[in-house]
C-alpha cells in the first residue's frame, strides 16, 4: 500500500510512519523535517504554491492519504486571539489541506484529514485550533458532495503527543478542559494502532463523515 502522510517529524505522523513502514507499506512525506529514510518533500505548509510541486514531485497515485500537520496555537481566551493569528492557524489546518485534497483528488483512493474532537466540544481556551477543526469538518462534508474520491475527518482521540503536553500545560483553574484531557491521555504507539486500524476500515464509514475514534466500536 503506497500511503502519503502530512506533519512527520514527530508526534503521530512519526508515528504513522513507523507503522506503516513495520506493516511493509510504501510511506511518503510531506513536512517541514523527516526523522525517516522515505521519499519526502521538505515544505512550510503555510507555503500554498509550493504544494503543487511537492504532490507533482511524486508522480505517482496513492492508497491513502493522511493529511495529519496542523499546528495547536496558544491556549486562551477567544476575544484574546487577534484575527492575524487565527488566519495563520488556518492556514495550516484549513487552507493547506483544501489545496492538498484538490490536488490529491483522482490520485489517491481515499483521504483523510485530521480533526479534533475540540471541533465539536466548544470548551473555552480552545479559541482558534477549535474553529480550524471545525471549518475541517465541514470541508470534508462539503467535498464529499463534490469529489469522487472517500473523504474523512478524524478525531483521533488524546494521544500523547507534544501538542497534548502543550494542553495540559494551561492553566487547570481557568480552563477545565485541561484536567479531562490529561486524564484521558493513551501512549503514543497504542492511539497509531487504534488509527491505522480506522484507516483499514474506512469503508464502514460515509464519505464525510466526521468519525472520532473514542466512538468507534471496533477500536
Amino acid at each position: 500500500m503506497k500511503v502519503l502522510i502530512t506533519g512527520i517529524s514527530r508526534g503521530i505522523g512519526a508515528g504513522l510512519v513507523e507503522e506503516y513502514l513495520n506493516r511493509g507499506d510504501e510511506v511518503y512525506g510531506i513536512g517541514r523535517s523527516c526523522p525517516f529514510d522515505i521519499p519526502f518533500y521538505k515544505i512550510d505548509l503555510t507555503n500554498i504554491e509550493n504544494l503543487y510541486k511537492a504532490i507533482d514531485s511524486f508522480d505517482i497515485n496513492f492508497d491513502l492519504a493522511v493529511l495529519n500537520a496542523g499546528i495547536l496555537g496558544e491556549i486562551k481566551l477567544l476575544k484574546e486571539w487577534s484575527v492575524k493569528e487565527l488566519q495563520d492557524i488556518f492556514m495550516v489546518n484549513v487552507w493547506s489541506n483544501k489545496v492538498l485534497v484538490d490536488l490529491l483528488d483522482g490520485k489517491v483512493k481515499k483521504i483523510v484529514i485530521m480533526s479534533s474532537g475540540a471541533a465539536v466540544n466548544g470548551n473555552p481556551g480552545w479559541g482558534g485550533y477549535a474553529l480550524s477543526k471545525c471549518a475541517v469538518n465541514m470541508m470534508v462534508s462539503i467535498y464529499s458532495k463534490e469529489i469522487n474520491t472517500p473523504i474523512f475527518a478524524v478525531a483521533p482521540g488524546v494521544i500523547d503527543t507534544d501538542m497534548v503536553r502543550k494542553v495540559i500545560s494551561a492553566d487547570r483553574g481557568k480552563f477545565s478542559s485541561v484536567v479531562r484531557v490529561d486524564k484521558s491521555r493513551v501512549e503514543l504507539e497504542i492511539g497509531v494502532e487504534r488509527l491505522v486500524k480506522l484507516f483499514d476500515n474506512l469503508d464502514k464509514f460515509e464519505s464525510g463523515s466526521f468519525i472520532d475514534i473514542r466512538n468507534v466500536e471496533f477500536i
